[in-house]
C-alpha cells in the first residue's frame, strides 16, 4: 500500500474507531498511534503503516459475549476465541480490515492480529505496534517506565520485557498462557544478541550490589557452578523484617529487568521470611534473621567457593 491509499484508509476507518471505542479506549488508541509513529521513525519502519495498524488494533475490543461469538463464527476464527476477547479482538480486527476495508498488506494485518500476544519471528512493524500498545503514555503499571526507555534503545529488549511481564502476570493468577506469547518469548531469548547480556558472574554482582545499596545485611555470594546443575551463583542476604525482604526483592527484580534479565520464578512472597528469586544462572535468597539462622544455607553450600563482591 502506498502513502496515499493508507491515508484514505485512515480517514475511512477513523469514524469507526470513534464509534466503536469508549472514551478511555479511544484515548489509549490515540496514545498507541503517537508512540507507534515515534517508534517507526526511530527504527525506520513505515510511519503510515504504523499509524493505520495502531488506529485499528483495538476497534473490536469492546464486543459483548454474543457479538464476540458471532464475529468469531463470521470470520471463521478458531473456537477458542469465542470466550476470550483479550485474544480475539486483534484477530477480528485484522479479518475485518481485510474483508470490509480491502486492506491486504500482510504486515499491517499481522501487526494488528498479533498486537496482544506477539509471535515468533515478528516483523519490525509488528514489534512497533506490540510495544506501543503496551507502553503508550496512558499506560500505568509497575515497570512501564523501564519498558518505555527500552523501547527507544532496543525494541527487541522491550518486546521481551513485556512478554516476560505478561507471562509472570498470567502464571501468578493461574491462568493458561497463550502459546503464541510463550513461543514469542522463547524466540526473543534465543535470538537477541548474547554479547549484550551479562554473564552469570556479572548478574550475581549486580544483584549483590543492589542489595548492598538497599542496606541488606550480611550479603554472601557463593560460586556453586561445580556443585550444581541448576545455577552458577547463589546470593544470600538478610532483611531486617519481612517488609524489608519484600522491598529488597522488588529492588533486585527492577534492577535486573533494566538489563533484560527476568526471574523464572519468585517463591515466598506470601510468607516473606525467605524469598527465593530464580534468575536461571543465579539464585537470590533474601531472608529474615530468624529464617537465615534456621535454614543456614551457607552451611549447606560450605564446600563451595565464597566470592567477594567486586568494587
Amino acid at each position: 500500500m502506498n502513502t496515499d491509499s493508507i491515508d484514505r484508509k485512515i480517514e475511512e476507518i477513523r469514524p469507526l474507531a470513534e464509534k466503536m471505542l469508549t472514551e478511555k479506549r479511544l484515548r489509549h488508541t490515540k496514545g498507541v498511534v503517537k508512540m507507534a509513529k515515534d517508534l517507526a521513525r526511530r527504527y525506520g519502519a513505515d510511519e503510515k503503516k504504523a499509524e493505520l495498524a495502531a488506529l485499528c488494533h483495538d476497534i473490536f475490543r469492546k464486543l459483548g459475549p454474543d457479538e464476540l461469538k458471532a464475529a468469531v463464527k463470521d470470520f471463521g476464527l478458531e473456537k477458542k476465541y469465542e470466550s476470550n476477547i483479550n485474544l480475539a479482538h486483534g484477530k477480528i480486527a485484522a479479518a475485518a480490515m481485510k474483508r470490509d476495508y480491502g486492506i491486504c498488506d500482510e504486515d499491517i494485518l499481522n501487526a494488528v492480529s498479533f498486537h496482544t500476544t506477539g509471535r515468533a519471528g515478528m516483523s519490525l512493524l509488528e514489534k512497533v505496534i506490540y510495544v506501543a500498545d503496551g507502553a503508550e503514555e496512558n499506560r500505568d503499571y509497575p515497570g512501564v517506565e523501564d519498558v518505555r526507555k527500552a523501547a527507544f534503545d532496543d525494541i527487541d529488549k522491550a518486546c521481551l520485557m513485556m512478554m516476560e511481564n505478561t507471562i509472570r502476570y498470567v502464571k501468578e493468577r493461574g491462568q493458561p498462557l497463550d502459546e503464541e506469547t510463550s513461543a514469542a518469548a522463547e524466540y526473543f531469548r534465543n535470538n537477541m544478541n548474547t554479547e549484550e547480556h551479562m554473564n552469570s558472574r556479572e548478574q550475581a554482582m549486580l544483584a549483590a550490589k543492589v542489595l548492598d545499596a538497599k542496606k541488606a545485611q550480611n550479603i554472601v555470594i557463593i560460586d556453586i557452578a561445580e556443585k550444581s546443575s541448576f545455577a552458577d551463583y547463589l546470593i544470600i542476604a538478610g532483611g531486617g523484617s519481612e517488609r524489608q525482604t519484600l522491598a529488597l526483592t522488588d529492588d533486585v527484580e527492577d534492577a535486573m529487568a533494566k538489563e533484560g534479565i527476568f526471574p523464572k520464578g519468585i517463591e515466598g512472597k506470601n510468607s516473606p521470611g525467605w524469598i527465593l528469586m530464580d534468575f536461571g544462572d543465579i539464585i537470590v535468597n533474601i531472608l529474615t534473621k530468624e529464617s537465615r539462622e534456621k535454614y543456614d544455607i551457607e552451611k549447606v553450600w560450605g564446600d563451595c567457593a565464597f566470592v567477594d563482591m567486586e568494587d
